[in-house]
């Protein structure tokens, strides 16, 4: 089985397990992020992850089309900051619709990639400074692997609510 293939059955798992999700409303605040101090409740980590799958979809996109250079610059940052903020203005289940779309979007993505795009090197704009990895590891990081920890964070909210 090709890296590729691997990769999209994690993104067919993932989307089936979101789409399991119970409708309890937003809960309560999570515990802190160590590194942000942020508490998000299940508003605001539906509203990132349907904000940030079709954002990071269209960066991987660009490097696919030559780009050597992803991340998120000043308006990139907004856009997830009003992703967080916002997104339950579309309420639970508009914002797992939106979710669903975005892992159909990164299905689609991978489908038109081979194994060999995963080795290219690319350089990640970070707050902090940038950093050279391999496409490979930022689609893990930014995309299939992110939508797990989220999903994580999801099931850790209920149990924490309900």
């Amino acid at each position: 089985m090709s890296e590729i293939e691997r990769l999209r059955e994690r993104v067919e798992r993932v989307r089936s397990e979101y789409a399991a999700l119970p409708r309890d409303g937003w809960g309560e605040l999570g515990a802190p992020d160590e590194r942000t101090g942020e508490r998000w409740d299940r508003g605001h980590v539906l509203g990132h992850v349907a904000e940030m799958l079709p954002y990071w979809i269209a960066q991987v996109q660009t490097v696919l089309e030559g780009s050597a250079l992803i991340g998120r610059d000043e308006a990139g940052s907004a856009r997830r900051r009003r992703g967080i903020d916002t997104g339950r203005d579309e309420g639970e289940e508009g914002l797992l619709r939106s979710v669903d779309a975005g892992m159909e979007g990164l299905l689609a993505l991978l489908a038109g990639m081979r194994d060999a795009d995963l080795e290219r090197r690319v350089m990640r704009h970070l707050p902090e400074g940038e950093e050279e990895a391999d496409l490979g590891t930022q689609i893990e990081d930014l995309l299939v692997g992110h939508a797990e920890r989220h999903l994580r964070q999801l099931r850790e909210l209920g149990a924490v609510s309900g």
